[in-house]
């Protein structure tokens, strides 16, 4: 049914077009996706309509009189691709006067285009000429003080709108009748900004191991960043106001943070922190693109927000050039722990079920070289990675230990044969703590059960102990000779680990490892790690130049072929499930009748 008039009027006045930003600074390459909503006055539901929504720049200024709005643009320069700003001139007196230069331009620009195409064999059209007299036929007037840029809800600004404001205007519109339901909102921006410049990280290597390796040993970097959830980042921005607000969007964050990964060019990378629709949407179609077989794990409880409820995980990465995968498993946390609920008096369950049944997760993968990984009696290299995010409650010492328990104990039902191993996780332990000395000391001899470290006595129920080897990449840079000053001051001289991994304004501590098999795999090289003093990082992470409030570690190894007689058949067995098996637990059975 037509509305009349007076309804339309009333619309109108009803109706309200609401739009929020981000952050009110655009940045180059980062899509603006403004929050707009359409408001009745009275009501919470919104009325069925469609939004129109048009983008407009702030008109620029002349090239020859920086100080004057231009009325004309050169159309030559705009078909040529050249800086825009150049063809813009205030009057026409202006335009006919810098033509002479301007035409020196044209040429060389057409010179270039013509250049280019025949040495590439393009289908190209080759230019002949590009405006080659100044009358007013080569100008395009320009009107009004904004120009139309774009007529979507999202607009990615480009190098020629640095400078400038950008203006989103938005309208609602009826359905039905296609008329206007709403008055135009007008939001306005401040200056788009141009992408900061990356900050670059080197690695260090190990001088002892400054030699050729052999053809049969394989050489990879691994690489472990925790990379801060956007829904952690963008509920918490009120936390980290020492970051641009343009800094925390993630459509400048996702750009930095790849670019960054990309940077290193790990042949191993395992992610903490990784949202699943950034992960199907953005990393997993990124780095496929870039040679990665990819996999991923989520936690099984995600965080509500107005996009509705958001999930995150572990994701890891691997060049499928490189390395195969041979099995993969996946590890939930709250499932390993339900044994140890069984474990307890029945006055305890409770309790013991609320403290220790956490959403964090693993993904473990054993990769099978396919490059200078098989030795001439056909022994395939092999590798076991484990990518994990350990419980974070500081009130918590016990759940993180248990956690850490039980994901080893898993590992040695898979790597019982010669199959190194490596564990990149964001342990939320500091250095020392039980979870660190449990893993790089083989086991921990007896723990002081106290009612702030183990308030249910979990500690006598957990095996202590554990056959590997494992030593921390970083930790083992502290013990290498021939370590510059200025590397060796970024290590705590009492831990001989990092002084921090995870640096904001209220924490600032070691919380993520690289932990790999000493005994079947050598040490090549570390990332070097930042300087807190530097002024990208001193007030706190994420800042402009790096994306996360966690650093990425990176180590380089060499896995040498072992002797004959240490070998075993490659095609060993791997079980299926190292860890708990669901229906063996009253507790879980309990927990699934509801």
């Amino acid at each position: 049914m037509e509305m009349g008039p007076d309804q339309e009027s009333q619309d109108v006045k009803e109706c309200q077009v609401v739009v929020s930003f981000f952050s009110d600074t655009p940045v180059v390459g980062c899509a603006v996706k403004p929050n707009v909503r359409v408001r009745v006055e009275g009501s919470v539901f919104q009325p069925p309509h469609s939004l129109c929504c048009t983008w407009y720049r702030e008109q620029v200024k002349c090239s020859v009189h920086h100080s004057v709005l231009a009325s004309l643009q050169c159309i030559s320069c705009e078909k040529l691709k050249m800086p825009f700003k150049k063809s813009y001139h205030c009057s026409p007196e202006c335009f006919v006067a810098a033509w002479k230069e301007h035409l020196a331009c044209h040429r060389v620009m057409t010179e270039t285009i013509n250049s280019t195409a025949i040495s590439d064999h393009q289908e190209t059209k080759i230019l002949r000429s590009c405006g080659s007299w100044s009358d007013l036929g080569s100008a395009m007037v320009v009107e009004g003080d904004w120009v139309k840029v774009g007529s979507s809800e999202t607009y990615e600004p480009s190098e020629d709108d640095t400078g400038f404001r950008l203006r989103l205007e938005s309208l609602a519109v009826n359905l039905s009748t296609g008329t206007p339901m709403s008055p135009i909102n007008i939001a306005e921006t401040n200056p788009v900004i141009t992408f900061p410049p990356r900050l670059s990280r080197c690695m260090i290597q190990l001088e002892k191991f400054r030699t050729i390796c052999p053809s049969s040993d394989v050489t990879f970097n691994v690489l472990s960043y925790n990379i801060l959830a956007d829904m952690y980042a963008s509920i918490s921005a009120e936390m980290q106001s020492y970051c641009p607000t343009w800094a925390l969007a993630w459509d400048y964050r996702q750009k930095n943070l790849l670019s960054e990964i990309i940077e290193y060019n790990a042949d191993i990378i395992c992610l903490q922190e990784v949202q699943s629709d950034h992960f199907e949407n953005f990393f997993k179609p990124e780095l496929t693109k870039l040679g990665y077989s990819v996999m991923f794990k989520a936690k099984k409880k995600g965080v509500y927000t107005e996009k509705g409820e958001i999930f995150e995980g572990c994701a890891t990465f691997y060049r499928h050039l490189l390395f195969k995968e041979v099995i993969r498993y996946e590890l939930e946390f709250a499932k390993t722990a339900l044994p140890l609920v069984d474990a307890l008096g029945p006055e305890q369950k409770t309790e013991a079920c609320i403290r220790l049944i956490k959403d964090n997760v693993a993904i473990v993968v054993v990769l099978e070289a396919i490059e200078n990984g098989c030795s001439d009696d056909g022994f395939q290299t092999r590798i076991c990675v484990a990518n994990t995010h350990i419980h974070a409650n500081p009130m918590h010492p016990d759940v993180k230990l248990c956690q850490v328990a039980d994901l080893v104990h898993g590992l040695e039902k898979i790597v019982e044969s010669q199959v190194p191993l490596l564990i990149c996780a964001d342990l939320n332990s500091l250095p020392e703590s039980d979870p660190h000395k449990f893993l790089v000391r083989g086991g921990i001899g007896s723990l002081c059960s106290t009612k702030e470290t183990d308030p249910l006595g979990l500690y006598k129920h957990l095996k202590l102990k554990h056959p590997f080897v494992l030593v921390s990449a970083y930790a083992s840079l502290c013990n290498a000779k021939g370590i510059e000053e200025q590397h060796s001051k970024k290590m705590d001289p009492n831990t001989y680990e990092p002084l921090f991994t995870r640096h904001t304004p209220r924490f600032s501590g070691t919380l993520d490892y690289i932990f790999y098999s000493a005994d079947k795999m050598r040490l090549l090289g570390v990332l070097e790690l930042v300087d807190g003093e530097m002024e990208s990082v001193r007030h706190g992470l994420p800042s402009a130049q790096w994306s996360s409030d966690h650093i990425a570690l990176m180590a380089r190894f060499r896995i040498e072929a072992p002797s004959p007689s240490l070998r075993k058949s490659s095609k060993a067995i791997f079980p299926r499930q190292p860890w708990f098996q669901p229906g063996s637990s009253s507790t879980w059975k309990a927990l699934n009748r509801y």
